[in-house]
């Protein structure tokens, strides 16, 4: 499959099916792991479909005997959810409280904009040449908000400094995803993350302002999908007049809030962010797998 900046191993790209309904999400990624991509890709682990994992979900016994527990992600410091964002969150938050499970704040360490930072230096190592050699075989202009942009190129040192940043950032997230354990009440860490998209609803052009509330997953390497909630709603939403923003991007983002309110139709989406898969043991006699 083509792709830009092909070689770049710090954050890999991936390929994001859209589908209807999650039943559809599971058909298809039931037809791709039936083709066991293990054997000819070799980025991908071997993790063949589980069952039993999805019962322990979707089987309402199971799901009654073992409550889930979710963290949510209201603010993440840097940058404020749009009303619609924030009251989507709320929803979602009340919904699974109504059914049994505990909702904890989620305030992770290191930071977001940690997380941020490192993107950003990843995404800066060839200085934007690969992304004006794409632009260049069409002969259109660069994008306006091309993450990339033209900068001196990173050294061989310089990417191992970014690649062991970013490693000891994936470690104390890990960590601290595991102390949450003391706070779920289910024994075990939260089972996924809710967070905004985006803090906006919809963006106009070339005013996509803030990417950190999806970027962090990319870093991080987690399973995430987006899912929509509720739609704009002029109404009910409203902007928030006595709103004080923590810097200027963060104002920036606000000052976009009438548009947001005002995109009829829009779905205000929140993402379901996971953990890595683990891997399969199996049993050297059987072909299939042993547990979950």
């Amino acid at each position: 499959m083509a792709n830009s900046f092909d070689g770049q191993g710090s954050i890999l790209s991936v390929v994001g099916p859209l589908a209807t309904t999650p039943d559809s999400l599971k058909l298809l990624t039931q037809a791709l792991l039936s083709t066991s991509p293990w054997l000819h890709d070799p980025l991908v682990n071997e993790i063949p479909w589980r069952p039993t994992s999805e019962l322990a979900i979707s089987d309402p016994y199971a799901r009654a005997e073992t409550p889930l527990s979710f963290a949510v992600l209201s603010h993440d410091g840097s940058c404020a959810p749009h009303p619609p964002v924030a009251r989507a969150l709320k929803m979602v938050v009340e919904a699974l409280r109504t059914k049994g499970h505990t909702v904890i704040d989620w305030k992770p360490t290191p930071t977001h904009a940690h997380l941020a930072d490192i993107a950003g230096q990843v995404y800066s190592f060839d200085g934007g040449a690969d992304s004006r050699h794409h632009f260049g075989l069409s002969g259109e202009n660069p994008a306006p908000q091309l993450i990339s942009a033209e900068s001196p190129e990173y050294s061989a040192t310089d990417i191992m400094k970014t690649n062991i940043t970013k490693r000891q950032a994936q470690k104390d997230y890990l960590e601290y995803w595991n102390s949450t354990a003391e706070l779920t009440g289910t024994g075990r860490p939260v089972d996924a993350v809710i967070s905004p998209v985006a803090p906006f609803a919809a963006a106009r052009p070339e005013k996509y302002t803030y990417l950190t509330y999806s970027s962090f997953v990319n870093v991080l390497d987690y399973t995430s999908v987006v899912v929509p909630v509720t739609q704009v709603d002029k109404n009910v939403d409203k902007k928030d007049e006595n709103f004080k923003a923590v810097d200027e991007v963060d104002q920036e983002t606000q000052d976009t809030c009438e548009y947001s309110l005002t995109a009829r139709g829009t779905n205000a989406k929140l993402t379901n962010d996971a953990r890595r898969p683990r891997n399969l043991r199996r049993c050297p006699c059987e072909r299939a797998a042993c547990g979950p």
